[in-house]
Protein backbone atom coordinates (compact mmCIF):
# COMPACT_ATOMS: atom_id res chain seq x y z
CA UNK A 1 0.00 0.00 0.00
CA UNK A 2 2.91 2.09 0.51
CA UNK A 3 3.87 2.07 -2.68
CA UNK A 4 0.69 2.43 -4.14
CA UNK A 5 0.07 5.60 -2.00
CA UNK A 6 3.31 7.19 -2.83
CA UNK A 7 2.08 7.34 -6.62
CA UNK A 8 -1.14 8.43 -5.88
CA UNK A 9 -0.34 11.41 -3.77
CA UNK A 10 2.12 12.30 -6.49
CA UNK A 11 0.04 12.07 -9.20
CA UNK A 12 -2.53 14.22 -6.85
CA UNK A 13 0.10 16.73 -5.75
CA UNK A 14 1.16 17.04 -9.67
CA UNK A 15 -2.94 17.29 -10.78
CA UNK A 16 -3.21 20.38 -7.92
CA UNK A 17 0.19 21.89 -8.74
CA UNK A 18 -0.75 21.89 -12.85
CA UNK A 19 -4.22 23.40 -12.35
CA UNK A 20 -3.20 25.70 -9.54
CA UNK A 21 -5.72 26.94 -7.75
CA UNK A 22 -9.41 27.22 -8.07
CA UNK A 23 -12.50 26.61 -9.61
CA UNK A 24 -15.02 26.15 -12.56
CA UNK A 25 -17.52 28.11 -10.95
CA UNK A 26 -20.33 28.49 -13.23
CA UNK A 27 -23.30 28.10 -12.09
CA UNK A 28 -22.86 29.62 -8.55
CA UNK A 29 -25.90 30.83 -6.19
CA UNK A 30 -25.18 33.01 -3.98
CA UNK A 31 -26.28 32.19 -0.39
CA UNK A 32 -27.51 34.35 2.43
CA UNK A 33 -24.81 36.59 3.88
CA UNK A 34 -22.79 36.47 0.29
CA UNK A 35 -21.91 39.29 -2.15
CA UNK A 36 -23.54 39.15 -5.78
CA UNK A 37 -20.81 41.30 -7.18
CA UNK A 38 -18.48 38.85 -5.41
CA UNK A 39 -19.68 35.85 -7.61
CA UNK A 40 -19.45 37.77 -10.60
CA UNK A 41 -16.01 38.50 -10.12
CA UNK A 42 -15.97 33.99 -9.65
CA UNK A 43 -17.52 33.97 -13.28
CA UNK A 44 -15.49 36.66 -14.61
CA UNK A 45 -12.49 34.63 -12.96
CA UNK A 46 -13.61 31.27 -14.44
CA UNK A 47 -14.17 32.70 -17.91
CA UNK A 48 -10.69 34.32 -18.07
CA UNK A 49 -9.02 30.91 -17.32
CA UNK A 50 -10.53 29.48 -19.71
CA UNK A 51 -10.19 32.10 -22.64
CA UNK A 52 -6.90 33.52 -22.51
CA UNK A 53 -3.22 33.39 -23.33
CA UNK A 54 -0.94 33.81 -20.37
CA UNK A 55 2.41 32.69 -19.43
CA UNK A 56 3.67 33.77 -15.98
CA UNK A 57 6.58 32.28 -13.10
CA UNK A 58 4.60 31.49 -9.90
CA UNK A 59 5.28 31.07 -6.00
CA UNK A 60 4.17 28.15 -4.37
CA UNK A 61 4.00 28.22 -0.20
CA UNK A 62 3.46 25.39 2.18
CA UNK A 63 4.42 24.38 5.45
CA UNK A 64 7.82 26.65 5.60
CA UNK A 65 8.45 24.76 1.58
CA UNK A 66 8.73 27.31 -1.57
CA UNK A 67 8.46 26.15 -5.12
CA UNK A 68 8.51 28.31 -8.35
CA UNK A 69 7.03 27.38 -11.13
CA UNK A 70 6.46 28.39 -15.22
CA UNK A 71 2.56 28.35 -16.62
CA UNK A 72 1.88 28.99 -20.23
CA UNK A 73 -1.05 28.54 -21.44
CA UNK A 74 -2.86 29.36 -25.07
CA UNK A 75 -5.85 28.87 -26.56
CA UNK A 76 -6.07 27.94 -30.53
CA UNK A 77 -8.96 26.77 -32.81
CA UNK A 78 -7.59 23.34 -31.53
CA UNK A 79 -8.38 24.17 -28.08
CA UNK A 80 -6.59 24.33 -24.43
CA UNK A 81 -2.66 23.30 -24.15
CA UNK A 82 -0.75 23.68 -21.07
CA UNK A 83 2.90 23.72 -19.84
CA UNK A 84 3.83 23.81 -16.40
CA UNK A 85 7.59 23.25 -15.17
CA UNK A 86 9.23 23.91 -11.59
CA UNK A 87 12.32 25.60 -11.89
CA UNK A 88 13.51 24.92 -8.03
CA UNK A 89 13.24 22.16 -6.14
CA UNK A 90 12.03 18.72 -7.50
CA UNK A 91 11.75 18.81 -11.05
CA UNK A 92 8.80 18.32 -12.71
CA UNK A 93 6.58 18.82 -15.91
CA UNK A 94 3.02 18.92 -16.74
CA UNK A 95 1.87 19.11 -20.35
CA UNK A 96 -1.50 19.57 -21.31
CA UNK A 97 -3.30 19.19 -24.35
CA UNK A 98 -7.27 19.66 -24.28
CA UNK A 99 -8.71 16.59 -21.98
CA UNK A 100 -4.99 14.88 -21.32
CA UNK A 101 -2.92 15.65 -19.22
CA UNK A 102 0.84 14.23 -19.23
CA UNK A 103 3.17 14.37 -15.76
CA UNK A 104 6.64 13.74 -16.58
CA UNK A 105 8.77 13.24 -13.13
CA UNK A 106 12.20 13.59 -14.58
CA UNK A 107 13.71 11.82 -11.72
CA UNK A 108 12.01 8.97 -11.18
CA UNK A 109 11.82 8.80 -15.43
CA UNK A 110 7.83 8.45 -14.21
CA UNK A 111 5.56 9.60 -17.02
CA UNK A 112 1.71 9.45 -15.50
CA UNK A 113 -1.43 10.07 -17.99
CA UNK A 114 -3.77 11.06 -16.82
CA UNK A 115 -7.06 12.57 -17.98
CA UNK A 116 -7.99 16.76 -17.52
CA UNK A 117 -9.69 18.06 -14.48
CA UNK A 118 -12.45 19.97 -15.42
CA UNK A 119 -11.37 24.10 -15.73
CA UNK A 120 -7.85 25.29 -16.63
CA UNK A 121 -5.22 26.34 -14.84
CA UNK A 122 -5.72 28.90 -12.74
CA UNK A 123 -8.75 27.13 -12.45
CA UNK A 124 -9.32 23.65 -10.49
CA UNK A 125 -12.07 22.02 -9.23
CA UNK A 126 -13.74 19.21 -11.00
CA UNK A 127 -17.12 19.49 -10.92
CA UNK A 128 -19.89 22.61 -11.53
CA UNK A 129 -21.93 22.61 -8.14
CA UNK A 130 -25.30 25.69 -7.88
CA UNK A 131 -25.19 27.01 -4.47
CA UNK A 132 -22.04 26.94 -3.03
CA UNK A 133 -23.38 29.95 -1.23
CA UNK A 134 -25.23 27.60 0.92
CA UNK A 135 -21.31 26.71 2.66
CA UNK A 136 -19.40 29.51 1.94
CA UNK A 137 -19.72 32.76 2.39
CA UNK A 138 -18.38 34.78 -0.69
CA UNK A 139 -17.62 38.36 -0.02
CA UNK A 140 -15.87 41.11 -1.69
CA UNK A 141 -12.00 42.45 -0.36
CA UNK A 142 -9.95 45.46 -1.50
CA UNK A 143 -8.04 45.85 -4.48
CA UNK A 144 -4.52 45.16 -3.59
CA UNK A 145 -1.51 45.53 -5.80
CA UNK A 146 -0.24 42.16 -7.35
CA UNK A 147 2.78 41.31 -9.68
CA UNK A 148 2.63 44.92 -10.65
CA UNK A 149 -1.03 44.75 -11.43
CA UNK A 150 -4.64 45.60 -9.73
CA UNK A 151 -6.20 43.23 -8.02
CA UNK A 152 -9.86 42.35 -6.34
CA UNK A 153 -9.33 40.21 -3.39
CA UNK A 154 -12.78 37.82 -2.92
CA UNK A 155 -12.96 35.59 0.34
CA UNK A 156 -14.94 32.53 0.79
CA UNK A 157 -15.36 32.04 4.39
CA UNK A 158 -16.48 28.10 5.42
CA UNK A 159 -20.10 27.82 7.09
CA UNK A 160 -18.97 24.28 8.41
CA UNK A 161 -16.06 22.14 9.56
CA UNK A 162 -15.77 20.09 6.37
CA UNK A 163 -13.89 23.01 4.28
CA UNK A 164 -11.70 25.07 4.11
CA UNK A 165 -11.39 28.96 3.73
CA UNK A 166 -10.54 30.64 0.74
CA UNK A 167 -8.98 33.91 -0.49
CA UNK A 168 -8.70 34.83 -4.16
CA UNK A 169 -7.42 37.57 -6.14
CA UNK A 170 -8.25 38.52 -9.75
CA UNK A 171 -6.49 40.72 -12.39
CA UNK A 172 -8.79 43.60 -12.33
CA UNK A 173 -7.68 44.05 -16.25
CA UNK A 174 -8.41 40.54 -16.97
CA UNK A 175 -10.35 38.74 -14.44
CA UNK A 176 -7.62 36.16 -14.43
CA UNK A 177 -6.63 34.79 -10.72
CA UNK A 178 -3.13 35.88 -9.88
CA UNK A 179 -3.07 34.72 -5.97
CA UNK A 180 -4.82 32.21 -3.78
CA UNK A 181 -4.42 31.30 -0.09
CA UNK A 182 -6.44 28.49 1.36
CA UNK A 183 -6.82 29.11 5.59
CA UNK A 184 -7.73 26.57 8.10
CA UNK A 185 -8.37 29.58 10.46
CA UNK A 186 -8.13 33.33 9.69
CA UNK A 187 -4.70 34.23 9.36
CA UNK A 188 -3.68 29.99 9.11
CA UNK A 189 -2.55 29.72 5.67
CA UNK A 190 -2.61 25.82 4.58
CA UNK A 191 -0.98 27.44 1.33
CA UNK A 192 -0.50 30.16 -0.94
CA UNK A 193 0.13 30.74 -4.99
CA UNK A 194 0.97 33.77 -6.38
CA UNK A 195 2.20 35.64 -9.55
CA UNK A 196 5.19 37.34 -9.46
CA UNK A 197 5.56 37.76 -13.07
CA UNK A 198 2.58 37.19 -15.59
CA UNK A 199 1.92 38.13 -19.49
CA UNK A 200 -1.50 38.16 -20.81
CA UNK A 201 -2.13 38.28 -24.06
CA UNK A 202 -2.09 37.25 -28.26
CA UNK A 203 2.05 38.06 -27.37
CA UNK A 204 2.41 34.71 -25.16
CA UNK A 205 5.15 32.75 -27.09
CA UNK A 206 3.37 29.58 -28.27
CA UNK A 207 6.81 27.67 -28.31
CA UNK A 208 7.12 27.47 -24.38
CA UNK A 209 3.96 24.78 -23.91
CA UNK A 210 5.93 22.43 -26.11
CA UNK A 211 7.46 19.64 -23.52
CA UNK A 212 10.70 19.46 -22.90
CA UNK A 213 11.40 15.54 -22.23
CA UNK A 214 9.66 12.71 -24.42
CA UNK A 215 8.40 9.24 -23.79
CA UNK A 216 11.40 7.01 -24.45
CA UNK A 217 11.97 3.32 -23.59
CA UNK A 218 13.54 3.68 -20.24
CA UNK A 219 10.76 6.18 -19.24
CA UNK A 220 7.80 3.91 -16.75
CA UNK A 221 4.39 5.01 -18.15
CA UNK A 222 1.51 4.64 -16.19
CA UNK A 223 -1.71 5.49 -17.83
CA UNK A 224 -4.01 6.74 -15.32
CA UNK A 225 -6.68 7.54 -17.18
CA UNK A 226 -9.13 4.60 -16.25
CA UNK A 227 -12.77 3.56 -17.57
CA UNK A 228 -15.89 5.18 -16.62
CA UNK A 229 -18.39 3.76 -14.67
CA UNK A 230 -22.20 4.10 -14.13
CA UNK A 231 -23.15 4.08 -10.50
CA UNK A 232 -24.65 0.48 -11.02
CA UNK A 233 -21.23 -0.59 -11.77
CA UNK A 234 -19.19 0.84 -9.46
CA UNK A 235 -20.31 -2.08 -6.94
CA UNK A 236 -19.88 0.55 -3.77
CA UNK A 237 -21.90 3.31 -2.29
CA UNK A 238 -21.42 6.36 0.07
CA UNK A 239 -23.99 7.30 2.28
CA UNK A 240 -23.89 9.86 4.83
CA UNK A 241 -20.85 12.78 2.62
CA UNK A 242 -20.28 15.58 4.22
CA UNK A 243 -22.98 18.53 3.22
CA UNK A 244 -22.66 19.92 0.05
CA UNK A 245 -20.28 17.25 -1.54
CA UNK A 246 -21.65 15.49 -4.68
CA UNK A 247 -20.10 12.58 -6.69
CA UNK A 248 -18.57 14.30 -9.82
CA UNK A 249 -17.05 11.07 -11.28
CA UNK A 250 -16.52 6.87 -11.10
CA UNK A 251 -14.29 5.08 -12.65
CA UNK A 252 -11.68 2.18 -12.67
CA UNK A 253 -8.33 3.13 -13.04
CA UNK A 254 -4.51 1.60 -12.63
CA UNK A 255 -2.57 2.90 -9.77
CA UNK A 256 0.39 1.25 -9.94
CA UNK A 257 2.40 -0.60 -12.81
CA UNK A 258 1.75 -3.98 -13.12
CA UNK A 259 -0.71 -3.90 -10.14
CA UNK A 260 -4.18 -4.27 -9.80
CA UNK A 261 -6.77 -1.54 -10.59
CA UNK A 262 -8.24 0.44 -8.35
CA UNK A 263 -12.15 1.79 -7.87
CA UNK A 264 -11.73 5.92 -8.02
CA UNK A 265 -14.55 8.52 -7.09
CA UNK A 266 -14.45 11.88 -6.99
CA UNK A 267 -16.87 14.64 -5.09
CA UNK A 268 -17.23 17.95 -4.51
CA UNK A 269 -19.06 20.82 -3.63
CA UNK A 270 -18.07 23.36 -6.63
CA UNK A 271 -14.13 24.58 -4.95
CA UNK A 272 -13.08 21.72 -2.27
CA UNK A 273 -12.63 18.05 -3.67
CA UNK A 274 -12.22 14.42 -3.12
CA UNK A 275 -10.98 11.99 -4.17
CA UNK A 276 -11.58 8.02 -2.77
CA UNK A 277 -9.74 5.07 -4.26
CA UNK A 278 -10.50 1.67 -3.07
CA UNK A 279 -8.43 -0.89 -4.14
CA UNK A 280 -8.32 -4.99 -2.93
CA UNK A 281 -6.87 -5.49 0.56
CA UNK A 282 -5.97 -9.72 -0.21
CA UNK A 283 -3.02 -10.66 2.31
CA UNK A 284 -3.24 -7.65 4.25
CA UNK A 285 -4.39 -7.31 8.03
CA UNK A 286 -8.36 -7.12 7.72
CA UNK A 287 -8.12 -5.62 10.56
CA UNK A 288 -5.92 -2.72 10.75
CA UNK A 289 -6.59 0.49 12.33
CA UNK A 290 -7.74 3.52 10.19
CA UNK A 291 -4.10 5.90 9.20
CA UNK A 292 -4.43 9.14 9.19
CA UNK A 293 -1.68 11.93 7.38
CA UNK A 294 -0.56 14.67 5.09
CA UNK A 295 1.71 15.08 2.67
CA UNK A 296 2.17 19.17 2.38
CA UNK A 297 -1.85 20.53 2.37
CA UNK A 298 -3.52 17.22 0.78
CA UNK A 299 -4.55 15.21 3.50
CA UNK A 300 -4.70 11.34 3.14
CA UNK A 301 -7.19 8.92 5.04
CA UNK A 302 -6.92 5.03 4.88
CA UNK A 303 -9.40 2.31 5.94
CA UNK A 304 -9.80 -1.46 5.34
CA UNK A 305 -13.58 -2.57 4.88
CA UNK A 306 -12.83 -6.33 4.92
CA UNK A 307 -11.61 -7.23 1.69
CA UNK A 308 -11.06 -3.68 0.14
CA UNK A 309 -8.59 -0.78 1.48
CA UNK A 310 -10.35 2.74 1.23
CA UNK A 311 -8.16 5.70 1.00
CA UNK A 312 -9.57 9.15 0.96
CA UNK A 313 -7.22 12.28 -0.57
CA UNK A 314 -8.02 16.05 -0.50
CA UNK A 315 -6.98 19.22 0.32
CA UNK A 316 -9.68 19.34 2.69
CA UNK A 317 -9.39 19.30 6.99
CA UNK A 318 -9.43 15.55 8.57
CA UNK A 319 -12.96 15.20 9.62
CA UNK A 320 -14.11 16.00 5.86
CA UNK A 321 -12.00 12.94 4.84
CA UNK A 322 -12.93 10.35 7.68
CA UNK A 323 -16.34 11.04 6.81
CA UNK A 324 -16.11 10.61 3.52
CA UNK A 325 -14.06 7.36 3.99
CA UNK A 326 -16.12 5.91 6.68
CA UNK A 327 -19.29 6.34 4.51
CA UNK A 328 -18.21 3.50 1.99
CA UNK A 329 -20.76 0.93 1.84
CA UNK A 330 -20.69 -2.23 -0.33
CA UNK A 331 -23.97 -1.85 -2.82
CA UNK A 332 -26.95 -3.94 -1.75
CA UNK A 333 -28.20 -5.69 -5.32
CA UNK A 334 -31.92 -5.46 -5.40
CA UNK A 335 -33.86 -8.81 -5.95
Amino acid sequence: MAATLKIIVRTEAARILAALVLMTLAGIAAGQGSSPDATMWLHRMSQASRTLNYSGLFVYQSGGRTESSRITHVVDGSGQQERLETVDGASREVIRNNDEVQTFFPKERLLVIDRAVAGSFPGRAVSVVSGLGDFYVVRLGDVERIAGRDAQAIRLEPRDDMRYGHELWADVATGLLIKARMLRAPGDVVEEFAFSDLLVGPQVDRERVKPRYSRTSDWTILNARGTDLRPDEFGWVFRGLPPGFKQVSLARRPIRKDGPEALHAVFSDGLATISVFIEPNSGRNMSVAPVQSHSGPIGIYKSSKGEVMVTAIGEVPPTALRRVAESVEKQTLKP
